[in-house]
């Protein structure tokens, strides 16, 4: 504390005029100029640390010590007295009031010289009971006794625990009963205004239970104290007790901290991380606790001077909450904003002020009149906005008040909800034309009249909703099932509401037909197939996993897992329209051959799911079977066409042993596709130790390990340099290939072992992205290997090469890591080049066009490779390994490989021998003019981190 002090009165002479000076600076003031009040331009201020000083040798001290400080003094938090003196030059037998603008200041002494003679001494401060501290003002307005002919020394002494600010006027006696007047009056005006907004919104809390209005309302009752404490109402009020506003305003002021950060926060709607809601929680800590040490040390500096501090610290941590909201783009961040920079004034320019850090003008204060109303109008205009939607939604019968009878029937006849009244017991004496028509009644009827509102909704309903109501609980609403004059039932929201004198109940009745009914339906649709109109996925899902849980006798005993074969015939000759007709009537055959306590489910395009409550395992494989010979005799008609199915079904009992639907799908899934293998158009039991199906769940587990493989980079790139063979290139030249790195035993697994399962499901143009991803960022980390990189074979699968959307990603993965196009080729297996031409040529041509190079892998493996070559846009040939393989030996091959090279030459294209695994293939391919050699012999695979220095020459490396 003594630095803080120390950097205070620094501070405070940086900002402060100081020079000695030998007299006292000179006030002079005209008549006409006191008609108003008038600021004391300067004064000399002195210091008394240990408040020990008499007046004369404050006097005397501060002639000579006096430090001259210009404009309004704001000298801080201390525990020192502090004497402020001036000459004042004013027209004699003139009466004067003196105003000291600042509340909260505990001691005022106040002595009046003329020349060297005392006039009087005057006491005031908040120490003394309200009444007598002067003339009754919000503040401090000191009568001065008349004076004579000039000029007089005014001498002042304060003390006070909270901010030391003087900001002092002069004005003539006449206009004392208006200057009260009017401060009165605005004083009274901003209470009274937040006041109106407190109750307002406290009523608008009671309708719409928002957190925020009911954090905004105790801001404004907070706020509304702490102006009636500062404006002197609270003192006015309770002259007897000069200690209730300071202790009014230790309350207030923390629970107007605490309640405006929350409603912030709340109104924004912001999702606050860990380290905002520790910072939270740790600021309202900070706030409770100088709290209690400035209520429990009211006279202690300190405690004022730390609170003045929290008050910097949570306008910090509002602006942050609102600038984080801005960032975030949340609604209505930037009104909140907008608003929130009236109340920065008031929470970071005042309490600086305070400090003395900065020098504030005298009418800077007024702000403390102005900004508390205005900033919570602007807040209240911006909440109002927000809440526009949630005003809407109430009904209008609830929202509106009904000022008078008039309004009041109008609203009951024309009302579209059926409005009543009712006694205790339950007999109506009123009812709206509405709910005569919705009872079945019409409004000249008096049928309804005697009817019991027990027996539209049940004696035992009805006595449990009136139990509800009391005092404490006058209001009750449910949905509820009401009965009409002819007995039909309907849904309706029914609210009751208990009379204050306890006679009568009033009530509105909604009819929610409509919307039950629309609910139903969009139950039934959001557990149906909307093609077949059978069970889907996700309801079938549902009641597999209630069913595992459960140990009744309703637990299904069997499912059976249905792929249709030859569906793809259909939509592919017939259209989807076909498709799926064909699946609206099969579902329906398959429905009728099922027993009525089977559920079936259609889960996938041509994939369905049936559940038995077959005990019996010999009674559920002949309901298969009889389901399977009812695929195979059914026979689609379309444009007198006839089609045929069959059905392959895996069959898996639902024992004690399986606990999840994903389980159960699973292995019945497996189960039907080894019915596909084994010939398709039968019937599968799962079996666990079968030995196909355990290849299968070794595929399924396959998804697990490489979507993890994916998130945990257990993919590693390496690569197989490729070898120039008629020329020498010092450019690197390999093909890029990729491992699998197993995380339990480090063992690196090739892709045969994995990529039948990858393609299955559909894990392909993953893995071809993360191979992409994790290439360009290889060689954006090492430039140097880039440099000196001359091309890089990339092997993609077809659904990438497929993909539109896969093209812009390559192309910006490349972009981003600044990696040139021409460098990478793309290897395409002869297979998917040549199966749709017409589409292999738009996207072949599509990669060149961007820069890429194509190749096309596996020549000659197919069987119209001479035919279709020359209308592919290719730039290399890579000659299928089988041919190469013994070539030396192999005159056949020698020739095929030779007519190859001839062709490659003629089209343009450099030719690419695989797997040489001898020095003599090596020399053979080179003899037939091969252009380039990959294989074992060469340079066997390995990771690409290795590549990380840079590489020697191809002559050095080869040997050429």
């Amino acid at each position: 504390m003594p630095f803080i002090n120390l950097l205070l009165s620094l501070l405070l002479l940086a900002f402060s005029v100081a020079v000695p000076a030998a007299t006292l600076p000179m006030q002079t003031m005209t008549a006409e100029q006191l008609v108003n009040p008038v600021d004391i331009k300067q004064v000399l201020v002195l210091e008394d640390r240990n408040s020990a000083l008499t007046a004369n040798e404050a006097l005397n001290q501060i002639r000579s010590q006096g430090k001259l400080v210009a404009g309004t003094p704001r000298l801080g938090y201390s525990d020192s007295a502090w004497w402020v003196a001036f000459e004042l030059n004013a027209p004699p037998a003139m009466q004067l009031e003196m105003i000291i603008d600042q509340a909260f200041t505990d001691d005022i002494e106040l002595w009046l010289y003329d020349r060297d003679r005392l006039i009087a001494p005057i006491y005031s401060g908040d120490h003394l009971p309200f009444l007598q501290r002067g003339v009754p003002f919000p503040r401090f307005m000191l009568t001065l006794p008349r004076l004579g002919v000039g000029p007089h020394t005014l001498l002042l002494r304060v003390h006070s625990a909270s901010a030391v600010s003087l900001p002092m006027q002069l004005v003539s006696s006449e206009k004392n009963t208006l200057l009260v007047a009017v401060n009165w009056l605005l004083g009274g005006l901003l209470i009274g205004g937040l006041m109106s907004l407190a109750v307002f919104y406290m009523l608008k809390f009671r309708a719409l239970r928002e957190q925020q209005l009911g954090y905004f309302c105790i801001t404004a009752l907070a706020l509304c104290a702490y102006s009636a404490s500062l404006h002197g109402v609270i003192d006015l009020l309770f002259s007897q007790w000069p200690w209730l506003s300071k202790r009014l305003v230790q309350v207030a002021n923390p629970l107007m901290l605490i309640f405006s950060t929350l409603f912030i926060i709340s109104a924004l709607r912001l999702k606050l991380g860990t380290v905002l809601r520790l910072a939270l929680n740790v600021l309202i800590a900070i706030i409770v606790l100088v709290s209690l040490w400035n209520a429990l040390y009211s006279d202690d500096y300190r405690g004022y001077q730390a609170f003045n501090l929290v008050l910097l610290l949570v306008g910090l941590f509002q602006a942050l909450v609102v600038t984080l909201s801005l960032i975030k783009g949340l609604p209505y961040s930037r009104g909140y904003f907008l608003c929130w920079i009236s109340a920065l004034v008031m929470m970071t320019v005042l309490p600086l002020g305070r400090l003395g850090i900065i020098n504030l003008p005298s009418d800077a204060y007024a702000l403390q009149t102005f900004l508390p109303l205005l900033s919570m109008l602007l807040f209240s205009a911006v909440l109002d906005r927000q809440l526009e939607n949630v005003r809407k939604a109430l009904l209008s019968s609830q929202s509106q008040a009904i000022d008078n009878l008039e309004q009041y029937r109008a609203l009951f006849n024309s009302a579209r909800e059926g409005i009543f009244r009712c006694t205790l017991n339950g007999t109506l004496l009123e009812a709206n034309p509405s709910l005569i028509r919705f009872l079945g009644s019409t409004p000249g009827d008096g049928s309804w009249q005697a009817l019991p509102v027990q027996k539209l909704l049940g004696t035992t309903q009805w006595t449990k909703l009136v139990a509800k109501l009391d005092a404490a609980h006058p209001s009750v609403s449910q949905e509820c099932q009401l009965r009409d004059l002819n007995g039909k039932r309907h849904w309706v929201y029914l609210s009751l509401h208990l009379r204050s004198a306890h006679t009568c109940i009033e009530g509105i009745i909604f009819d929610l037909s409509d919307r039950r009914q629309l609910e139903d339906r969009l139950k039934h649709q959001a557990a149906h197939d909307s093609l077949t109109g059978l069970l889907n996925r996700r309801e079938l899902e549902r009641l597999l996993q209630l069913s595992l849980l459960s140990n009744d006798t309703s637990r299904f005993s069997h499912l059976l897992y249905i792929d249709l074969d030859q569906f793809k015939q259909v939509n592919d000759l017939c259209g989807h329209s076909a498709g799926d007709q064909l699946l609206k009537q099969l579902s329906a055959h398959m429905q009728n051959m099922l027993p009525k306590s089977a559920q079936l489910a259609r889960i996938g395009g041509d994939e369905f799911v049936v559940l038995l409550r077959e005990q019996d395992h010999f009674v559920a494989l002949g309901q298969a079977e009889r389901l399977r010979r009812s695929v195979e005799q059914f026979v689609f008609i379309w444009e007198n066409t006839p089609f045929r199915l069959h059905a392959s079904i895996g069959v898996l009992t639902l024992s004690q042993d399986i606990c999840d639907w994903e389980t159960a799908l699973r292995w019945a899934d497996s189960a039907s596709q080894q019915a596909k293998v084994l010939g398709r158009n039968r019937v599968q039991q799962f079996n666990p130790t079968d030995g196909a199906l355990q290849e299968q769940q070794r595929q399924l587990q396959w998804i697990t390990r490489l979507q993890e493989a994916m998130r945990s980079n257990h993919f590693v790139l390496f690569y197989q340099p490729v070898m120039p063979l008629q020329t020498v290139h010092d450019e690197l030249h390999y093909e890029l290939l990729l491992r699998y790195c197993d995380p339990a035993t480090g063992e690196f697994i090739s892709p045969e072992r994995f990529m039948r399962a990858a393609e299955r499901y559909s894990l392909l143009v993953d893995i071809d992205r993360w191979v992409v991803r994790n290439l360009c960022q290889w060689l954006s980390n090492n430039p140097e290997h880039l440099q000196q990189l001359g091309q890089v074979n990339l092997n993609l699968s077809t659904h990438s090469l497929l993909d539109a959307s896969f093209h812009i990603f390559l192309s910006q993965e490349l972009m981003s890591k600044g990696i040139p196009p021409h460098k990478v080729c793309i290897e395409v297996t002869e297979m998917v080049a040549l199966g749709e031409l017409a589409v292999s040529t738009k996207w072949l041509k599509s990669l060149r066009s961007q820069g890429f190079k194509v190749a096309l892998d596996d020549f000659g493996s197919g069987f119209a490779s001479y035919a279709y070559l020359r209308h592919l846009p290719l730039d290399i040939l890579k000659i299928d390994g089988s041919f190469i393989r013994g070539i030396e030996h192999d005159r056949i091959n020698q020739a095929m490989v030779g007519s190859m090279q001839q062709i490659a030459k003629q089209l343009g294209l450099q030719t690419v021998a695989e797997f040489v695994e001898t020095q003599e293939s090596l020399e053979c391919l080179r003899a037939l003019g091969i252009d380039y050699g990959q294989g074992y012999w060469i340079a066997e695979p390995a990771p690409l981190s290795s590549l990380t220095k840079p590489l020697p020459t191809a002559s050095a490396r080869f040997g050429l």
